[in-house]
């Protein structure tokens, strides 16, 4: 991450106030003294432009190869599976659209 930070020209502390985490965050994270949660790195990562698996080190992948990816695993899924999962993403959804009105 400092590489990431370093790269951009962007300091620790502006990295912070970017992702709405806390002054020290980002040097305990570079240290190793914490494990941030999915929504901290989540908003790390938007805070640096660049996605989450490249935060987190994964290889670049192209949008063919994850949209292979996403249809061999969806032909794999049975159809209350789907529904499960497409009800649960929008309950998760329902609150942040009332927020945003």
């Amino acid at each position: 991450m400092l590489f990431r930070s370093i790269e951009r020209g962007i300091t620790q502390a502006d990295l912070a106030a970017s992702a709405g985490v806390g002054a020290n965050y980002i040097p305990r994270l570079e240290r190793g003294e914490m494990v941030p949660s999915v929504e901290a790195a989540w908003r790390i990562a938007r805070a640096l432009g660049i996605s989450l698996d490249a935060l987190c080190g994964r290889p670049a992948r192209q949008n063919g190869e994850e949209l292979a990816e996403v249809a061999s695993r969806l032909q794999k899924t049975d159809l209350a599976a789907m529904r499960r999962v497409l009800e649960a993403l929008e309950a998760v959804g329902a609150p942040a659209r009332k927020r945003a009105r």
